[in-house]
């Protein structure tokens, strides 16, 4: 017979179940069951405008590119060429990664990682519109057989801006992951999203400390629904066309592509990287090619 407390508890997730059909299946998925094909050989076209690009997106001006540098410059430039069109600093927005222009009006959401928020701005002179709260955010964690980091074989296309002091004495030693300072009472600092697609009224975006998609109503900013993303580190997203049926997801760690369902989430393909190219940031498809970004200043793609 079911304890009184297992049936309440049952009782008390239903509408949750009922709300998210797919909240018992945002689990890790399976993907040596999905089928692989490498990509094509990677070309490394040119710089970036600055050092740190972290987020594509694609308009009928030109190719978008936000910095996740102290300036977060955001960029219009020609992608056949790399020339700079304009750009403009946001506010409110700190160590940006993800960009997106609505196409409904043409404002743009950024996905502003460390003060973990996702920033309405007017592209035309940088004002805020408002700020959000990021669905999923926080702190980056370890699951058991992760993908190990993967690094970029370029050298930076800029010199290292210098770094600051290091916030630690010189006689503390890091600590191991995931333990905290003992003479800590406020948490630590956490993370955002990474990743930003519109369609319609909804918003689409890759949060890696949840490894999650969420999928927003912009209008009242309740979430619809959300799945898991590939892997441990969801990076820039692209529509496959048009009709933003699917899109394509980036793993940086993964090195991979995967094309999901954006109604399921479920994922039916991936595109795997070479073992030495440059480390997926930004990405979006443009004229037959995936173009992406690297976080040392290079902008690469692949023939889709």
């Amino acid at each position: 017979m079911m304890q009184r407390r297992h049936f309440l508890g049952l009782v008390a997730i239903a509408p949750a179940v009922a709300a998210f059909p797919r909240l018992a299946e945002a689990r890790r998925p399976d993907l040596s069951r999905v089928p692989t094909r490498p990509s094509g050989p990677i070309e490394v076209l040119y710089r970036t405008p600055h050092g740190k690009p972290n987020g594509l997106d694609v308009t009928r001006e030109g190719m978008w590119i936000i910095d996740q540098g102290p300036e977060n410059w955001i960029s219009l430039i020609d992608p056949r060429t790399g020339r700079l069109i304009r750009e403009f600093q946001p506010n409110n927005v700190r160590a940006a990664s993800g960009i997106c222009v609505d196409d409904e009006d043409g404002t743009m959401w950024i996905g502003s990682t460390y003060n973990r928020l996702i920033v309405h701005t007017d592209p035309r002179d940088g004002r805020t519109i408002a700020a959000y709260q990021t669905p999923g955010a926080g702190l980056i964690y370890r699951v058991r057989g992760d993908a190990q980091g993967h690094t970029t074989p370029l050298e930076p296309a800029y010199p290292e801006a210098p770094r600051p002091p290091s916030a630690l004495p010189g006689n503390v030693s890091r600590l191991p992951d995931g333990q905290v300072a003992l003479d800590r009472i406020d948490a630590p600092p956490g993370t955002g999203a990474h990743c930003i697609l519109q369609k319609g009224h909804l918003l689409y975006v890759a949060v890696p400390p949840a490894r999650m998609v969420f999928v927003i109503n912009k209008r009242d900013w309740v979430v619809e629904d959300y799945y898991a993303s590939a892997g441990n580190r969801p990076h820039d997203m692209s529509w496959t066309d048009a009709s933003k049926t699917h899109f394509w997801a980036s793993d940086s760690n993964l090195n991979a592509f995967f094309l999901q369902n954006a109604e399921t989430g479920e994922i039916t393909e991936r595109i795997q990287l070479p073992d030495n190219s440059p480390v997926i940031h930004g990405a979006k498809l443009y004229d037959g090619y995936m173009y992406c970004c690297d976080d040392v200043g290079w902008m690469f793609r692949f023939r889709m």
